[in-house]
């Protein structure tokens, strides 16, 4: 009777810990996949939950009596781990927008298939890096790494010790800009020669003006695109990686300045 008595003032500061690292379920890329299934997610976050406690619990002092105060206290866990999620997801968000702007120019914009990952309707070369991109986190380990994060989190940053600092802005902000720049990065080798397709397309229209320049552009830019997208695959994989590497060090100053 004792021991269950004890276990239940335990529970609210095991569910701290089990709020904080279900948000990394919910947010960060491979975890948050509606390919894997909600059991496995919870049944995950429950274990990770159990080795992690007695390393946390003596850190916690002051749990909140009432229930208000410990759903207080869980809404600022869930906050950090969907934050950690988040800021990884920015990565697949700039490598999405990189392959939307090419699949635009090469007039592929309205060829969407339904993602069963994202269960929405995405398109053809966007699901096609975003594949790629999953791939390659996996084999750098990145589904560890973000695990590694969320569970560092908790020597820098204790439960119940959220503090929002202004440099948070500053680090969302370069987040977002990484990931608009990796999209760029992706883009631009392909854009700059479909630019060049289209004008010689317009130098040929005005040349030759019995040449349906519809008919023949279409497949002509599909064509053109893919080859300038498989030369320049090797770089795309090599600016993921550096993108990949610098949001592991923004995570970190992430949670640095969550903690104050």
């Amino acid at each position: 009777m004792f021991d269950l008595a004890h276990m239940m003032t335990l529970l609210p500061a095991f569910a701290l810990v089990l709020v904080r690292i279900s948000g990394i379920m919910l947010s960060a890329p491979v975890y948050s996949s509606a390919a894997v299934p909600a059991r496995l997610k919870a049944g995950l976050a429950v274990l990770i939950s159990l080795v992690v406690f007695p390393l946390v619990r003596p850190a916690m002092t002051d749990i909140p009596a009432s229930l208000l105060g410990v759903a207080v206290a869980a809404a600022g866990e869930l906050l950090i781990g969907l934050a950690i999620g988040l800021a990884v997801n920015l990565i697949f968000t700039g490598i999405e927008l990189g392959a939307q702007l090419v699949a635009q120019q090469m007039g592929l914009g309205l060829a969407h298939l339904i993602d069963p990952t994202l269960e929405e309707e995405t398109g053809v070369l966007e699901q096609f890096y975003i594949l790629m991109a999953t791939a390659l986190l996996l084999v750098f380990n990145g589904h560890q790494l973000i695990i590694r994060a969320v569970l560092d989190s908790f020597s820098t940053l204790p439960p119940m010790t959220l503090t929002l600092q202004p440099e948070m802005l500053h680090v969302l902000r370069g987040l977002l800009a990484a990931s608009f720049v990796l999209a760029l990065k992706m883009s631009v080798p392909a854009m700059v020669i479909m630019m060049l397709v289209s004008l010689m397309m317009g130098f040929l229209g005005r040349t030759v003006p019995q040449i349906n320049i519809l008919v023949v552009g279409f497949p002509l830019r599909i064509g053109v695109g893919l080859l300038a997208l498989i030369g320049s695959f090797g770089a795309a994989m090599v600016v993921f990686s550096q993108g990949y590497s610098q949001t592991v060090d923004a995570v970190g100053q992430m949670i640095r300045h969550l903690g104050g």
